[in-house]
C-alpha cells in the first residue's frame, strides 16, 4: 500500500493531469468503476491499475474482479498500484471520487474509416466533446476526428462524459504541432470517398430531408463560432436544423446528436 506522495509512480500519475505531458507520456488517467471496466474488457493496453484503500474494501471491488476475470491475457498483480485514500485524492479531481482509477496507452490511429464519421472543428467544452464521442459510439459511427484546435480528448472531464466511449470508438486527434490544414484535411477525406456535411443557419437544405447517401462525414464547429469559413468552404453541403422556437441556436452536442442519429436513420 503506497503512502508517499512522493513515490515515482504516483508523482507521473499526477504529471497526467497536463496535456503536454499525457502526449509526451502517450498516456492518460481516467477514474471510474464504469470507465476502468470499459477500457480492460476492451483490451485497451492498460498501465496501471489505481485502488484506493477503501475501493479495495468495498462492496464494488467484487464488480470489478468480474471484468478482470473477463479480460484475456490479463495479469491484475503486473499493473495493480494499491494506495492509501490520502494518497488516492492527491491524484483524483473529483470531490467524492469511487476510489478507482487506471492509466492506459493512448491510441492514435492515423485515419479513421468506414461509413459514418464526426470532424470536431476548434471545439472547446469538455462535456460537448465526451457527449459527442457517447453519441457517436451509441449510433455505431465509425471514428471522431478532431482537429488540432479541439480541446484534448484525454482532459479528465473528457473523459468522464465518455463513461467509456472512449475505448469503443476510433478516435483521432491532431496534435498542436501537427503540419496539416483544414483544406488538406478534407481534401483527403473527399478522395476516400466522403461527402462532408456541415450544420449551419444558412444551410442549403433541412438536415431532416438529406439522405445522407454513401459515406459521410459530419462537422461540427467551436460552441461560439461554429464552423469556421475555411472549413465551410471546403463543404460539400450545409445543412440547417430546424429551430421553430425562440432559441437562437442549439448546443454544439444536441446538433450533433441531431445529424448523427439523422445520418443512422437513413443508412
Amino acid at each position: 500500500m503506497v503512502t508517499s506522495s512522493q513515490n515515482a509512480q504516483v508523482r507521473f500519475i499526477k504529471s497526467l493531469k497536463k496535456r503536454k505531458l499525457r502526449e509526451e507520456a502517450g498516456c492518460f488517467f481516467i477514474e471510474g468503476l464504469r470507465s476502468v471496466c470499459e477500457g480492460i474488457i476492451s483490451g485497451a493496453d492498460i498501465k496501471t491499475l489505481v485502488l484506493s484503500e477503501s475501493f479495495i474494501k468495498s462492496e464494488f471491488y467484487a464488480e470489478l474482479k468480474k471484468a478482470l476475470d473477463s479480460a484475456e491475457k490479463f495479469s491484475v498483480e503486473s499493473v495493480l498500484f494499491p494506495v492509501s485514500d490520502a494518497i488516492y485524492a492527491q491524484l483524483t479531481d473529483l470531490e467524492t471520487p469511487q476510489g478507482i482509477g487506471a492509466v492506459f496507452s493512448i491510441k492514435r490511429p492515423k485515419k479513421v474509416k468506414g461509413e459514418s464519421i464526426v470532424l470536431l472543428e476548434n471545439l472547446q467544452d469538455p462535456g460537448n466533446m465526451g457527449t459527442i464521442i457517447r453519441t457517436a459510439d451509441a449510433a455505431a459511427f465509425d471514428g471522431v476526428i478532431c482537429t488540432k484546435g479541439c480541446v484534448d480528448v484525454y482532459n479528465p472531464k473528457v473523459l468522464r462524459s465518455t463513461t467509456g466511449s472512449v475505448f469503443h470508438i476510433p478516435i483521432m486527434q491532431y496534435l498542436r504541432n501537427d503540419d496539416i490544414t483544414v483544406k488538406e484535411l478534407t481534401a483527403a477525406l473527399k478522395e476516400n470517398g466522403y461527402t462532408v456535411y456541415a450544420a449551419h443557419p444558412r444551410g442549403e437544405c433541412c438536415c431532416f430531408e438529406e439522405p445522407f447517401e454513401g459515406k459521410s462525414v459530419i462537422v461540427i464547429g467551436n460552441e461560439a463560432n461554429g464552423v469556421t469559413d475555411e472549413m465551410l468552404s471546403c463543404c460539400d453541403k450545409l445543412l440547417t436544423i430546424p429551430m421553430p422556437g425562440k432559441a437562437e441556436s442549439l448546443n454544439a452536442s444536441v446538433a450533433a446528436a441531431l445529424m448523427i442519429y439523422e445520418k443512422r436513420r437513413k443508412n
